[in-house]
């Protein structure tokens, strides 16, 4: 089993899929193989039924209720992915994945006002936390981007940012503010001492601060804020609120697009939409 899944995983690098799918999608297909505690030549799709109907009463780890139909989705179709690979490779005669999931329909995306925004900065009780907010709302930067910044990537008296390993190995150098600047360069100085590795964000032993890390804090932040429903919004919130400002300070949609690292203008275009929306309200 271990085996085919290492080679799964290489295919999947060399065919150029995200870090993240490379990370979660054999994964999947090794949890579907110990729940069914069956080598992948004997799994059926009853085996593969039988799991799904598994996953749909599993529980969330992080809130009430079972896990999201997009992770569920997500799940499936690595393990979609994983016996096509078999296949296709000689590993079996024949892919028993039958299962057709439709994926699920994308909730409307949230943004924060302006006003709110500030209100974000005023509560920040640590360097960090503004940092973070700094990152994911003042650069637009994704999670994993941020957490996968180097301090190499930030010149500081040049105000300059760079991404170096953006979604689709796509990257883009992002202007700083001199606000930003001087809180990026003060939290890169607070931290000089105790640093273990060049990733921009640490924890307090010195080490790279994980995405799930940046998330967590994040929620804390926003779970402190009064006015503010922490329910409504998650870290990703940031980034569609970056977008709709600018769009509303009249910056072109083409130099959004830029600035998110977008490969195609359509993935900008829902701003616009969101921004007639509330107009008409």
């Amino acid at each position: 089993m271990e085996e085919s899944i290492y080679h799964f995983r290489k295919e999947l690098q060399v065919l150029g899929y995200c870090k993240s799918v490379v990370n979660s999608y054999p994964k999947y297909a090794r949890n579907l193989l110990a729940y069914s505690k069956e080598p992948f030549g004997n799994i059926t799709a009853k085996h593969i039924k039988e799991y799904y109907a598994y996953l749909k009463t599993k529980p969330n780890r992080r809130k009430d209720g079972n896990i999201s139909e997009s992770h569920l989705y997500s799940q499936m179709l690595g393990i979609k992915i994983y016996f096509e690979y078999l296949e296709r490779n000689g590993k079996i005669k024949r892919n028993p994945y039958s299962l057709k999931i439709k994926q699920p329909v994308k909730s409307e995306r949230t943004v924060f006002t302006q006003e709110q925004i500030k209100m974000m900065y005023q509560w920040c009780n640590r360097l960090q936390e503004k940092v973070i907010v700094h990152l994911c709302y003042g650069c637009g930067l994704r999670r994993s981007e941020a957490a996968l910044l180097q301090t190499t990537d930030i010149r500081f008296e040049e105000k300059l940012l760079f991404v170096r390993k953006g979604k689709g190995k796509k990257r883009r150098v992002i202007p700083l503010t001199d606000l930003i600047a001087k809180d990026l360069k003060h939290y890169y100085n607070q931290t000089q001492t105790y640093r273990n590795t060049t990733v921009f964000l640490i924890n307090a032993l010195g080490n790279a601060l994980p995405a799930n890390s940046i998330y967590d804090i994040f929620k804390r932040l926003v779970k402190r804020i009064p006015e503010i429903d922490e329910k409504a919004y998650c870290l990703h919130s940031l980034r569609h609120s970056i977008a709709t400002h600018l769009l509303e300070n009249e910056m072109s949609i083409e130099m959004v697009r830029d600035f998110l690292g977008h490969s195609r203008l359509g993935s900008t275009q829902i701003y616009t939409r969101i921004n007639l929306y509330k107009l008409k309200l």
